[in-house]
């Protein structure tokens, strides 16, 4: 099996695209988990502690 990954800009080309590869019996479309875009915000304190307990400094970062 062949993968190919595709990037869509337009939303409603996305939709019309979807829908006519849908019906090709040859594809098996996998859905993924939705990518972040750039305008959400990242809690920096959420990352509080991520490196606690582990044997690691700056310059291996």
């Amino acid at each position: 099996m062949e993968t190919i990954v595709l990037n869509i800009k337009d939303h409603e080309k996305y939709v019309s695209f979807l829908q006519f590869i849908e019906q090709l019996d040859f594809i098996e479309i996998e859905k993924s988990a939705k990518v972040k875009d750039g305008n959400e915000k990242h809690d920096f304190f959420a990352s509080a502690g991520m490196w606690k307990d582990k044997n690691i400094d700056a310059k291996e970062l």
